[in-house]
This record gives structure tokens, sequence and C-alpha cells, in this order.
């Protein structure tokens, strides 16, 4: 991948009121796996001297920093001022829930230096709480491995636990107090390492390019930004197959708490977590018509080395996810498979292979991520001020120029929706022939939707097979039985509120059961304040929900 020249933009409106941070592709095009390859933003913390510590930017009241001991490059300096707390597993944003990994160390606050991407000599230093991680924990299969991760996170929300004596304020907060953003909120965009797509991370504001078409609007719950998935389709250009699995009870209870129609699944977009992680049924559905195989060791599934598999790749077919905003309008995020062929590399892998970041995880919490993957292709916007967050489709690698805005209390401006293809035309390869296992059909040509798109009839009909072939199982099966996601969900509120007695469900453990109280209370409370959340709009009110209590039955309420 040549380097990139960061050159200065063209910026509209407002130029030193938001600041656009470096990412680590910008100058020498280092990148990050071994799941990769992503790329990711830098900044500087005093004890690293001249070195830029790589982080991963997210809504966390609290950044992680991996120490020299620990696989970074971070040693603690003399200027690091303790605030006597240990912590493990700290990103408020729950990645920890989801990657079965995470940090712990000692809490501190030193001088962390911002330096604009623009070409600016104009650096500017604030204080930022962080954990310096000394121990990384993990599961399998890299608990196996001597692999530590050397990309931190960037925390940039609030700080609920402030105390004037050992903590400092938020890092967007500093930054508007002195001027250098005029608005508490960030947006991102993480690119594409492999295609050459420059990520965007702005504080106080966006690039315009950066959102296409239609943006959601979301409320945050307590800092916690949360949104419904009513569905998942692929996109074969002449039609589209739904691979939406039947909801289990869990689900249904969380999507309706967060607001969410019946059948929602309710989801949460991290940079910090790498992968889609979705209930069961999505990632086999896909990964099933796709010829993928699963490797057992990650849980996450492996392209086919066929001719068939990388034409397919290479085309215009995407996995669009059908999302639910705060007014109860449907829009869809399209993420082309081109972003989502991605590489596994030593240590998780004998040697290096393609796969597809998606991950079946049975949450116990109700709520799922949408990770790095899936924001190589969206738009991300948080608005602590106004407690609000947007999505939107993000370009592919023949975007616009870039327009800089300030987050005000307007609507986030984005360019029209048929931009999406033309950002995508030059990186799609056509297929004008679809060879099923019996059968070949001729493509009489693009349709408007993607003029550089690909037909692929065999797997309309292998979706069309699996969701009647799921039905029929859902038609046999007792309605009235629980699920093993119901018990678990019980348990563990019941335990953290002194109820019942026990601690597992048979023959499953989860990270929740294996951490305990390192867990916290942070999971509870945003449950409990979930119900600012109960009206999608002032115009669309939608049932009032039980008050917090601990459900006493399966099929209550959840709290």
């Amino acid at each position: 991948m040549a380097p990139r020249a960061v050159l200065p933009l063209a910026i509209a409106a407002g130029v030193g009121a938001q600041l656009q941070i470096p990412w680590s592709t910008d100058f020498d095009n280092t990148i990050f796996g071994p799941d990769g390859p992503w790329q990711a933003v830098l900044v500087k913390l005093d004890g690293t001297e001249t070195n830029q510590i790589p982080l991963w930017p997210g809504g966390s009241s609290v950044s992680e920093i991996p120490t020299v001991e620990d696989g970074g490059v971070y040693s603690v300096s003399d200027s690091a001022v303790k605030t006597g707390r240990s912590r493990s597993a700290s990103d408020s944003w729950s990645s920890t829930l989801f990657t079965e990994a995470s940090w712990s160390g000692d809490e501190y606050w030193d001088t962390m230096e911002l330096e604009p991407r623009l070409g600016s000599s104009h650096e500017i230093k604030i204080k930022a709480n962080f954990v310096a991680a000394t121990n990384w924990t993990s599961g399998a299969p890299l608990n196996e491995t001597n692999y530590k991760p050397s990309v931190g996170i960037l925390g940039l929300g609030p700080r609920s636990e402030r105390s004037d004596n050992t903590t400092v304020p938020s890092i967007l907060e500093q930054l508007k107090a002195s001027g250098e953003i005029d608005r508490n909120g960030f947006s991102v965009h993480m690119g594409s390492a492999a295609l050459d797509l420059a990520g965007s991370f702005v504080l106080g504001g966006y690039e315009q390019n950066r959102a296409i078409g239609q943006v959601g609007t979301y409320r945050l719950t307590d800092n916690f930004p949360m949104m419904c998935l009513r569905d998942v389709i692929m996109d074969v250009e002449i039609d589209n197959s739904t691979i939406y699995p039947e909801n289990t009870e869990i689900r249904q209870q969380y999507a309706q708490y967060a607001g969410g129609a019946p059948g929602s699944v309710v989801v949460t977009p991290n940079p910090a977590s790498p992968y889609v992680y979705l209930p069961p049924g999505f990632c086999e559905g896909i990964a099933t018509n796709l010829r993928m195989v699963l490797h057992e060791a990650t849980g996450l599934y492996l392209w086919g080395s066929d001719p068939q598999a990388e034409t397919f790749v290479k085309s215009s077919a995407y996995l669009g996810f059908v999302l639910s905003d705060q007014s109860a309008t449907n829009f869809t995020i399209k993420v082309p498979f081109n972003l989502l062929n991605l590489t596994l590399e030593p240590p998780l892998v004998e040697k290096s292979v393609n796969y597809f970041p998606c991950k079946s995880t049975d949450s116990v919490y109700g709520f799922w991520q949408l990770g790095r993957a899936f924001l190589q292709a969206a738009f991300l916007a948080v608005d602590y001020d106004r407690e609000v967050f947007y999505l939107a489709q993000a370009p592919g690698p023949g975007m616009e120029q870039s327009v800089m805005k300030k987050s005000d209390n307007s609507t986030i401006t984005w360019n029209a929706a048929e931009s999406f293809t033309s950002t995508w035309r030059n990186f799609w390869e056509p297929v004008s022939v679809i060879r099923s296992s019996e059968t070949e059909t001729e493509n009489t040509g693009p349709s408007d939707g993607g003029k550089a798109g690909v037909v692929v009839a065999a797997v309309i009909g292998a979706f069309a097979g699996l969701w009647f072939w799921r039905r029929r199982r859902k038609s046999k099966k007792d309605p009235n039985a629980p699920s093993a996601a119901v018990d678990k969900a019980l348990i563990w509120f019941s335990k953290k509120r002194g109820g019942s007695k026990r601690t597992k469900v048979s023959g499953q453990t989860s990270l929740m059961e294996a951490n305990g109280d390192q867990m916290d209370h942070r999971i509870e409370q945003k449950m409990s304040t979930a119900d600012n959340a109960t009206e999608l709009d002032g115009r669309t009110p939608i049932s009032e929900l039980d008050s917090p209590t601990l459900p006493a039955e399966v099929g209550a309420p959840l709290p």
C-alpha cells in the first residue's frame, strides 16, 4: 500500500472548532492484526518520548493504554499521577463482554498530546485518565499464545465518578473548555486499511463526505449507544434475501425495553470490538450458504479459496443491516463483502487465511455489538451535549472531497445517497455469468442500483431454503420453553440483586460468570435507565414499560 500524503483539505464552517486526529496509516502505513488489517488513531503520552500510541476511538469513560510490559509502547512516567484505583475491563461501551478479553492495571492521569491531522504545528495538551495496562487476560485461543495487543482504547466519554482530588474531566470537556472544540462530541469512520480507505476521526465535528444518505438519530442512554436491528439482508441486485433468525425471548424483552419494535435485536456500535457480534443464526446462515468453513478455535468462518468465492467478494454484493432510528424509520447500512474479507494471522492461526468477521454470541445481556468490521462502512457521531448519537452509511474508497462541519443543534449534513455507488464503482468487478452447481444464467446487465453488480442466484435459493427450514423447526418447538439465554439472564439479574443463589446454567459458562464482580453494575445501570428511550419520538409513543423490578418468571419485562 502506497504511503498517504496528508494534504490540506477543503474545510468549511468553523476552522479551529474541530480537531482531526491522525491515523497510523497516514504517514508510515502502520497496520494492526492479527485479525485485520486495521488502522488506529494516534496520540502521545508523557513517557512515550517520540512514539505515538495507537488507540481505538470510543465512548469509554477511561482510556486503556497497554504498557511496554504488556505489548505496548507506553512506560509510566514520573509525571503520571496515580488515582489509587486498580481497574479491569474498564471499557464502559462493553467491548470486553464480546471480545472475552480485557486489560487490568492501575489508573493514572497524565498529559496527553493531540497533534491535529491537517499539517498544523499546533499541538494540544490535555490531562487524560487512563488505565496503564500491565496484565492482559483473554479467552481461547489467545490465552494459549504469547500474543498481547499493542492497540489500546481512547476513552472520550464523560467521567461519571470524577473526583477533584484523583481524576480529571473528560478529554472532550477539557477541549471544549479551552476553546479547541465547541461541541462535546466526536465522529468516527474506521475506513479500510486493506483498500486504502482513510479513516476519519474528528473531535467536536465531522466530515460531511463520511455520511451518505439518511442519517439515523438515537438517544444515548447513560452515555451508552443502543439501536434496534430490524433485519439483515444480502443484496443480490435482482432481489434480496433476509437472513434474520427467529427471535428468542431475551432478545424480544430487551428490544422492547429499549424502545424497539417486536422482533428487533438491540445492538451497540463500538470501534473497540473487532467483529460483528450477532445472535446465533445470523453468521451461520451467511457462512453456510457461502460455503465458508468454521475455524473452531476462534469461532470465526473462513472464506473458501475457490475462484467463485473470490469473484463473489470482489463483486458489488453486500450485507445490509436494517436499523430503525428514534423516529421508527428504517434505513439500511450496506457493508460490501470486500470489507468483510479480512485476514487472520498467527498466532490465531498457523498461517494467514481470509475470514469473515461475523461471530455468533449467545449474549446473556440482551444486546449485541457492531464493531470495527461494521464501522468500515458506517459513520458514527456522538453528541454528549445533546445526549444523542448518529449513524449513517459511509463511503467507499472513491469518496468525495472532505468538507469539515462543526457539530451543533441541527442534524448531520450528508452527501446524496446515490454517491455510495459512485464511491465503490471502480472497486467492484463486473460479473457477466452466474454459475450454480447445475445451471448457468446470463446477466443481461447491471441495474440502476448497482451497475457493477453480481447476481448470485444459487445464494437466493439457499437462503430461501434456510429460512423455510427454520420456520419448520420453529413450528415444532414448544413455544413456552424458555431458552438458555433467558435462564442465564434471570440468574444474573437475580444474583446481582440478592435473589437466587443459582450461579450457572447446566453445561454453560459465560464471561460474566467467570469475571464475577469485575463486570460491576454498569450493565444493570444501563438497563435501569433505559426507560429514557421508551418513546421513539414525540409523535409516536410506544407502550410504557413496567417499573424496574426483578422479573418473577420467564416472559416478564426486564427491569
